[in-house]
């Protein structure tokens, strides 16, 4: 993906721009939306407040109130995700599915249900230790 030293900031950009492909490719009718990307943060910001920015997660969501069909979008981007590289593995639990997929330190979910007609997209960029 990358050749040499990549900055959080670069990881962060490919990561969000990824999950807005890869939502805009499985739900093509529909703009994404990035829901959650505060930037670069202290994984011990919580508890202490110190330490040095390590890891971004972003979160992104689309759907088609039209035609909701979670468990034909669920697999559409798990065949997305597969095409563009990633290591993919779905389950389905009480009307409830979800992708996880893993590429180069990288992890991502997608997550839909019966009862919703949204597809949310969650991915978390390698440890700033492990860039």
């Amino acid at each position: 993906m990358y050749d040499g030293v990549v900055t959080l900031t670069e990881a962060r950009n490919f990561l969000r721009s990824e999950l807005l492909a890869v939502a805009a490719t499985v739900v093509p009718d529909q703009a994404p939306r990035v829901t959650q990307d505060l930037g670069p943060v202290n994984q011990g910001a919580l508890s202490d407040d110190r330490g040095p920015e390590s890891v971004c997660t972003i979160t992104v969501e689309t759907g088609d109130p039209t035609s909701p069909d979670p468990e034909a979008l669920i697999g559409f981007a798990a065949e997305t995700l597969e095409s563009r590289g990633w290591k993919v593995e779905s389950a389905v639990e009480n009307g409830r599915y979800r992708v996880t997929a893993h590429r180069d330190g990288y992890d991502l979910t997608v997550d839909a249900s019966n009862t919703d007609w949204r597809l949310t997209f969650t991915g978390q960029t390698p440890y700033a230790d492990d860039l």
